[in-house]
């Protein structure tokens, strides 16, 4: 083999090597922003729009932002900021939002998962902003754009609403919301595309949505832009913002493949801490909850398996289990209806070993 054509080769490897590696994470050399509380922080961990709690019902729990009602309103009041001239997506062609979910039953009144944009001093006037929300007051989750009109507020969205309805199941969700200039806006649920909406303009109410038009004002996770708003209670698992629109393809595979970046493979809801090989206990699902979660947990082998509630202080509260299992993954449910707020944690004991976990009970 003459010597040049060895260098082509090898070059033609090089490329097909660069081009699998790359099909494997798509969209990653596009990401801006990266927010996966795996480190216990609300740090942007691609970027620098590093986040603050407002509130006492927020926490980052197990790698994941969590928040909770308030126990005296029984509604959420507590979400996060974000610098908003950090992330200013008015700065880019097109964007692409992507975020990994859990929705708690609470919301049912236009709780918001994300917002970038102004606020028009709260009451939506000059709002000029960019919103996905799981749940309105018209029973849709709707991702929506809302840019121009000075005088008076709401009337001027384009937006995209998902005819599934609303997202507070309790069941994991990953949704990807785009802009793409002044053309159009786009929704994906679970890596299926919902559908799109032309982005419009009015000359006579001063309507003009357009990506360049999002104010770089502020930025939030968990509330919208408006005062009036309840803050969306639940669990956030991953948000991301590309700076351009995810294909088709790319949404679908970023939705089958948890583990395209750092974090993502904590959004799956069966992970099982476990010791290999023989047994293992998964994070309660929901949590926080009220008053009823599963708990999974494997066995290996054929053994004694015993799971037990404690309270915070250590009384043991109930006992779920208590017999031989065969090797499988069983799936029980913890109904806490008569018990109080708090935290409590769960401990799966076998012969072979012990694993406790915690949980948050929220009433």
């Amino acid at each position: 083999m003459c010597c040049k054509f060895k260098y082509l080769l090898f070059f033609v490897m090089i490329l097909t090597l660069a081009g699998s590696l790359a099909a494997q994470n798509p969209g990653k050399d596009n990401l801006i922003h990266l927010w996966t509380f795996e480190d216990g922080t609300l740090d942007d961990q691609v970027g620098v729009a590093n986040g603050e709690y407002v509130g006492d019902n927020v926490l980052i729990d197990n790698g994941d932002l969590v928040t909770f009602p308030n126990p005296t309103t029984d509604i959420g009041d507590s979400w996060v900021e974000l610098p908003g001239d950090a992330i200013d997506l008015a700065s880019y062609e097109a964007v692409s939002v992507a975020a990994w979910f859990t929705s708690d039953e609470a919301n049912t009144l236009w709780c918001a998962l994300w917002y970038f944009g102004d606020d028009g001093a709260g009451a939506g006037v000059g709002s000029n902003g960019f919103c996905f929300q799981p749940c309105r007051g018209d029973d849709v989750a709707r991702t929506w754009i809302s840019c121009g009109r000075d005088t008076e507020p709401y009337g001027i969205e384009d937006g995209v609403n998902d005819p599934a309805g609303e997202y507070f199941d309790f069941d994991l969700h990953y949704v990807v919301c785009q802009l793409i200039a002044d053309s159009v806006i786009i929704m994906y649920h679970n890596g299926e595309l919902v559908g799109s909406a032309p982005l419009t303009s009015d000359d006579a109410t001063g309507k003009d949505n357009a990506i360049w038009n999002i104010s770089p004002n502020f930025a939030r996770l968990a509330h919208s832009g408006y005062a009036a708003d309840y803050p969306f209670v639940g669990i956030i698992h991953e948000v991301a913002i590309f700076d351009k629109a995810l294909t088709a393809d790319e949404v679908s595979y970023l939705y089958d493949n948890f583990d395209w970046s750092a974090g993502l493979t904590a959004v799956e809801e069966n992970d099982v801490t476990a010791l290999p090989g023989q047994f293992g206990l998964a994070q309660n699902y929901p949590n926080p909850f009220n008053p009823v979660t599963k708990i999974s947990y494997t066995v290996r082998k054929g053994e004694q398996v015993k799971l037990i509630v404690f309270d915070i202080l250590g009384k043991e509260v109930t006992t779920l289990v208590n017999g031989y299992k065969n090797p499988g993954t069983y799936n029980v449910t913890f109904n806490a209806r008569d018990l109080t707020s708090g935290v409590y944690y769960y401990q799966l004991q076998t012969k072979t070993g012990t694993v406790t976990k915690k949980m948050v009970l929220m009433k």
